[in-house]
């Protein structure tokens, strides 16, 4: 047991990094379907992640030296179905003229790595009926092909970086966990009643993403950035300059132009399932493309254009007096640092930003729930 819980300790240090990888991917999913995140269903999928990391990892650790593996003999490949049973009457002393020798049935090794085969892929089989929504065909199914993804990789040496199979391919392997993933289809079926269902979730995924949230705005934002800066380098190519603040404008045309044709959105905005639209009360109507115009500049003078007059105005005006140059700068550019963290502050409370304000327009949903929802 004790090797058990230092595999699954294994697991549980790698996870987070796992964890840290898919994360962003992952969000950015169920941002562009649902239009928001919801925490039950952020748990159910980790922790699902989670499971199939630790059961991956006792099927392969502790891993040998290739010394130890190359020194093996034995068979790689046991194919006879049920050999399990004449293993657990041989690992056992029983015997029926002595009834106490019986119990050696019961406490056997073989007989525990048949019920661990079945245990192990139990939670699989709760996984894809309560979340996944399978049958139990396709339980059984799924079920069987991670057992037989396990089987290989162990009978292919961890994908040959050893020399042979350092485990058996066990066709009684494959029927413990499939038969594993069988029952834990019908061992949920008392929470069925309890738990949120997946339509359930969606439903309130699918609600939350009438509002456009403060990371999902930001997210747009971020994605929208290397789009933008692959717009302005063709252009650059195409049309060569030699001012900085052409690059810029160029950088600024982008938000302008993919509005117009895109109907207000950006490729950011595109996948975050937002776009810009008429102010409040006038939602229905699309933004005239001088409110586009109008909306991005004022965007980009606060972000660009007002931080760089600043260090020009103050250069002009302070002369070659550094201290008091930095000190001036420092107050105006703490200023306007202050301004963008109140911007933020009411973005997150989901008021009106000062360039959506002059432009009359804002950013809205583009989430529309599914006919099925709406017959529930």
């Amino acid at each position: 047991m004790g090797i058990y819980k230092d595999v699954i300790l294994q697991a549980v240090i790698v996870f987070p990094v796992i964890a840290c990888i898919i994360t962003l991917p992952y969000v950015l999913y169920n941002y562009h379907k649902y239009g928001s995140v919801l925490s039950i269903r952020i748990l159910i999928v980790y922790s699902f992640i989670l499971y199939l990391i630790c059961a991956y990892f006792l099927v392969i650790l502790p891993l040998p030296s290739r010394e130890e593996v190359e020194a093996m003999t034995g068979p790689g490949v046991q194919l006879i179905p049920f050999q399990f049973v004449r293993d657990i009457v041989k690992e056992s002393h029983a015997s029926l003229s002595d009834p106490g020798s019986l119990l050696s049935l019961i406490n056997n090794k073989a007989l525990f790595q048949v019920v661990f085969n079945i245990i192990m892929t139990l939670p699989f089989g709760v996984y894809l009926r309560y979340y996944f929504q399978c049958g139990l065909r396709k339980t059984v199914l799924f079920s069987f092909l991670l057992s037989l993804f396990f089987e290989l990789t162990q009978l292919s040496g961890l994908y040959f970086i050893y020399p042979r199979g350092y485990r058996i391919f066990d066709v009684d392997d494959l029927m413990a966990n499939t038969l594993g993933g069988a029952a834990g289809y019908f061992a949920v079926n008392p929470f069925l009643g309890i738990l949120p269902t997946r339509e359930e979730m969606d439903r309130a995924s699918f609600r939350r993403g009438r509002e456009v949230s403060t990371v999902r705005r930001l997210l747009a934002f971020v994605i929208d950035l290397p789009a933008a800066g692959i717009y302005t380098a063709v252009l650059s190519a195409l049309i060569p300059f030699t001012e900085k603040g052409e690059g810029k404008l160029i950088w600024l045309s982008y938000y302008i132009l993919t509005s117009v044709f895109l109907k207000g959105a950006t490729v950011g905005k595109r996948l975050m399932r937002i776009r810009v639209g008429g102010a409040r009360g006038t939602q229905g109507t699309e933004p005239h493309w001088y409110q586009y115009v109008i909306r991005y500049c004022c965007l980009w003078a606060a972000l660009y254009l007002f931080p760089a007059l600043i260090l020009i105005v103050v250069n002009v005006l302070t002369g070659y007096d550094i201290a008091e140059r930095l000190a001036v700068q420092g107050m105006l550019l703490g200023a306007w640092f202050l301004f963008l963290l109140f911007e933020l502050i009411r973005m997150a409370m989901h008021r009106r930003l000062f360039y959506e304000k002059i432009s009359g327009t804002e950013v809205v949903s583009t989430i529309v729930e599914q006919n099925k929802e709406e017959k529930v």
